[in-house]
């Protein structure tokens, strides 16, 4: 999505869906992220997945990005999710996002500062969740 209220990018690749945002959002830039996340996570039904999210060019967000973003990640705590990796270098807007959204504590994530370190780490998670099925 290319607006006026925030940018992003999503890829699914295997049992990873990346995510990319950049710029400043508001609520209507983080609600079409989250219905089209929806819409991905769900086509997963039960199978796991890892979420890569790239959050190097995001700049900020209104209160109701915060709000969202809470919403969604209690959703998403319902759904099969092994892990999360965040590329995320801010260290204000880390402390934001862990104040604002407390649905994420519940969640197996990690912040990085590169993606190399962030893939890494996801796919030993999701070697060691086949691990625990075998």
């Amino acid at each position: 999505m290319h607006a006026i209220h925030g940018e992003y990018d999503i890829k699914v690749n295997n049992h990873m869906i990346k995510v990319t945002v950049q710029g400043d959002f508001n609520d209507v830039g983080a609600k079409a992220l989250a219905i089209e996340l929806k819409d991905i996570v769900m086509a997963y039904e039960l199978a796991p997945f890892v979420l890569l999210g790239d959050l190097l060019g995001f700049s900020g967000g209104t209160p109701e990005v915060f709000a969202e973003s809470e919403e969604f990640n209690a959703w998403l705590n319902s759904r099969n999710m092994i892990a999360k990796a965040l590329i995320f270098t801010s260290p204000a807007l880390i402390t934001i996002d862990q104040a604002l959204v407390k649905s994420k504590t519940k969640q197996n994530i990690q912040y990085f500062e590169n993606e190399q370190d962030a893939l890494q780490w996801l796919n030993k998670q999701i070697e060691e969740s086949q691990y625990k099925l075998a």
